[in-house]
């Protein structure tokens, strides 16, 4: 009603919007009225929501962007009805003012606190008093560059003190009929199980499985790790991996510090080239691939560099176009490509690694120690290496370098050497070779996404190689590669078609046979109908060439339904077709449904079938199955979950990503998560959203038609940036208490005027007086006095109350028309 009331005023408003310098007037003769109630001195409304001097904590927003809370102090100035933001230099300088570009902001003779932005052409500051939010407006051009999407690290929230258990169990149970008949039971569970306190996080993996009765449990991991914001990286003690970018990956336990390219921001992950140039004028300059707009900035007279595009896998052509302010238009064109070997310009990626190797052989774990580093260079280089070594005499080193060369495509070369002792105690010396190239084709719609190669001498072996080759000769000391080949491409065809092909093989020094992977894939579209087509072919030195051939159909048939049809045939084994119907039968797509039949022809003929049903609850999701074919059957019950346990209490959800977040909105039970099926709020008013982005502002929404007579939601978005791992809270105000809709009458039994403001002991204005004297009151508890003003005058406001203490107890209604005297 408040926000109607607001709304109305606000159309009839007839003043400047200067509301500082000359107070709003309203013309109350549009106003609807009911039959007798008098007008109103809307006089009140002239300078409503003032500012008062006084410290505040407020949400601080440059051009848009959130840069987290800030403590202002807002000062009475002459002339002015609102307090004004007081705003340091230091402020200023934090959210990206370049100070040295305006002397006059700094040293003797600069402006108070108060005006400091009046020395900056063209920027303001604006409180918006409802949503505790000081907006900052600042032309770009007086901003030092900053990448796009970057989020302050004061803006990190490290979470809460919590343990928590994410959990995923399975039981099946498969039977056998005709001959041979049998029945096996299996049963699988996965946890993982976290504490975290302040930024460390410490974690304990572990499975358990069971088969017929006989089982066993295993822990897979434990470490502990944190993340080391001044060097953009995070450290792990404990049980961890090393990074496969340039060596082999292996796992070890010990220590290990690694860069996170999370913690940049969005424009800055990946590879993408810097845009250099010259405008003769202060100009717009629009960055365009593919013939859409990637990036738009204006910039002054002079040389200028883009450095923050986003990445784009693979690459593409751009397109540069500078349009000056005289009209003058001047294009260029920047060609380049990306490869995973390939680093932005003046990014340091690096992983540092030193412990007991965990090899799964043998009962050797000799010590290993690892480093590699990648930075990118000026003119689209990469330069990138390594080192690793071992117990036992093993010492590898690695050394590449990659290139963008515009129209030419991305080529990277590495060449890594190596050095081990064999059981015998002879000695190994060798080099592997790898050569990587990618290119994008715009005109032909062509994308060469990767071709590489490589080659691994008779001497060469990776750390895991070579560990294997010292143990006892019973052991499987696996095939030794030779030859690596890799293509993938994938090529445009009309509006709608899309051509992709992609091969994979190896050749070994010890095994005659290769070992190759190769699709060939055709997707499309007529009308409503998708279609698509792939070749697959699929060899291994253990068994003989398979090739399969499928096609698909797809029709949407409204809503969250889909119907398909597919048919598969591979050689040796036959052809099957199926259909399939799939969707979700709620609104909000908690439940969820898969169903399957179709017949065999070959060596396995006969009828086959399958159905699903799944339920994503706030405390889990089930999917039951069952599948059938001629002689067996498979029936499959699968549930995950998570429980928090923090400050508050047990919370139970969904099972749990990497990074999460409690929604906590005291007292608004059953309130819907959007966009996270089947996630609500419990009886406390807490939820578990089980998977966000950590360093990135996640907006947490709730259903904006939550209604509850006991509890009010003032807020339905918050906005969290939790760090890696974390468990954060997204706190929402809720007035608890009942909820009235009152009608108000004065003693002389009128009900009170339009536009009304009431307010509580406190001082706070609580509502407004609607139409036919109505008024919406929320978060009432016990007896609550109100005072009612519609002028400045004795006889122009009164005083009522509400008593909620029966209707709290479920004993009474709550009274729905006042006197107010």
């Amino acid at each position: 009603m408040a926000l109607y009331v607001s709304a109305v005023l606000g159309l009839f408003a007839l003043s400047s919007s200067h509301a500082e310098e000359l107070a709003a007037q309203f013309d109350d003769s549009f106003l609807h009225q009911g039959a007798g109630q008098p007008s109103v001195d809307l006089s009140i409304f002239a300078l409503s929501n003032r500012v008062l001097p006084g410290l505040k904590s407020v949400v601080l927003r440059v051009n848009g962007q959130l840069s987290g809370m800030r403590e202002i102090d807002f000062i009475a100035v002459d002339g002015k009805e609102n307090a004004q933001p007081c705003l340091s230099t230091e402020l200023l300088e934090d959210v990206g003012v370049n100070l040295l570009a305006f002397p006059s902001l700094v040293g003797v003779g600069a402006p108070p606190c108060t005006s400091l932005l009046a020395a900056i052409p063209s920027a303001s500051a604006n409180y918006d008093f409802d949503r505790n939010i000081l907006n900052l407006s600042i032309p770009q051009a007086a901003l030092n560059q900053r990448a796009r999407g970057a989020v302050s690290p004061e803006m990190w929230d490290t979470g809460e003190t919590a343990f928590w258990s994410s959990y995923h169990f399975s039981h099946n149970q498969m039977r056998i009929s005709g001959e041979g008949r049998s029945t096996n039971r299996s049963s699988f569970l996965s946890l993982r199980n976290g504490l975290n306190l302040g930024a460390w996080r410490l974690r304990a993996n572990g499975n358990f499985y069971d088969n017929n009765g006989s089982s066993n449990f295993t822990w897979n991991d434990f470490y502990a790790e944190r993340d080391v914001a001044a060097w953009r990286g995070w450290l792990r003690l404990g049980d961890s991996s090393t990074s496969g970018q340039i060596f082999t990956s292996t796992r070890f336990r010990g220590v290990q510090l690694q860069s996170d390219e999370g913690m940049l921001p969005d424009s800055m992950r990946g590879y993408a080239p810097v845009v250099r140039g010259v405008a003769a004028s202060n100009a717009k300059v629009t960055v365009r691939q593919n013939g859409y707009v990637i990036y738009t900035t204006f910039v002054a007279a002079g040389p200028f560099v883009i450095n923050d595009l986003y990445s784009t896998p693979g690459g593409g052509d751009l397109e540069v176009e500078v349009e000056e302010l005289n009209g003058r238009t001047t294009q260029f064109f920047q060609p380049f490509s990306a490869l995973p070997t390939m680093v932005r310009e003046g990014i340091w990626n690096y992983n540092f690694s030193l412990g007991q190797h965990r090899q799964s052989f043998g009962n050797g774990k000799p010590l290993m120690g690892m480093a590699t580093l990648a930075y990118g260079l000026p003119y689209g280089l990469t330069a990138y290496g390594g080192l690793t070594t071992a117990e036992g005499g093993y010492h590898a080193g690695a050394i590449g370098m990659a290139i963008n060369m515009r129209a030419l495509g991305a080529l990277s070369l590495d060449l890594t050497s190596s050095r081990s002792r064999q059981l015998d105690g002879g000695k190994l010396v060798g080099t592997a070779a790898r050569i990587q190239y990618a290119k994008s084709f715009a005109e032909s719609g062509t994308d060469l996404t990767l071709a590489s190669y490589r080659y691994n001498s008779s001497g060469y072996r990776s750390l895991d190689d070579a560990l294997r080759d010292r143990n006892d000769s019973t052991v499987f000391r696996g095939l030794q590669r030779q030859q690596e080949y890799q293509l993938s491409f994938a090529q445009r065809i009309g509006e709608t078609g899309s051509l992709s092909f992609n091969y994979f093989g190896l050749t070994y020094r010890n095994e005659e046979k290769k070992a190759e992977y190769m699709q060939v894939g055709y997707s499309s579209a007529v009308g409503r109908v998708g279609y698509s087509i792939n070749l697959g072919l699929n060899r291994s030195p253990q068994q003989e060439r398979q090739s399969t051939v499928m096609l698909t159909l797809s029709l949407p048939l409204g809503g969250s339904h889909t119907a398909s049809y597919s048919m598969n045939h591979t050689s040796g084994q036959g052809t099957s077709h199926d259909a399939n119907l799939s969707g979700a039968l709620t609104d909000d797509y908690a439940v969820t449904y898969a169903l399957q039949a179709g017949i065999n022809s070959g060596n396995d003929s006969g009828g086959h079938g399958y159905g699903s049903l799944g339920y994503a609850s706030p405390v889990g999701i089930m999917n039951v199955s069952h599948a059938y074919a001629r002689n067996s059957s498979n029936t499959n019950f699968d549930f995950s979950g998570a429980v928090v346990v923090d400050g508050k209490g047990p919370l139970f959800g969904q099972s749990l990503g990497e990074t999460a977040i409690v929604v906590d909105a005291p007292g608004a039970a059953g309130v819907q998560v959007e966009s996270f099926p089947g996630v609500r709020t419990d009886s406390n008013g807490r939820a578990l959203i089980p998977y966000v982005s950590p360093y990135r502002e996640n907006r947490i929404s709730l259903a904006p038609d939550y209604d509850d007579a006991t509890a009010t939601i003032q807020q339905n978005v918050q906005t969290v940036v939790p760090t890696r791992g974390a468990i954060a809270v997204a706190h929402f105000e809720t007035a608890i208490g009942r909820t009235v809709i009152a009608t108000l009458r004065g003693s002389d039994g009128k009900v009170l005027p339009f536009g009304a403001s009431i307010y509580d002991d406190d001082g706070e204005q609580r509502g407004v007086v609607g139409p036919v004297g109505r008024s919406w009151l929320t978060g009432l508890q016990g007896n609550n006095h109100f005072l009612v003003k519609w002028g400045e005058q004795q006889e122009l406001q009164c005083t009522f109350e509400i008593d909620v203490s029966a209707a709290e107890q479920g004993t009474d209604k709550v009274q729905k028309e006042f006197t107010c005297a």
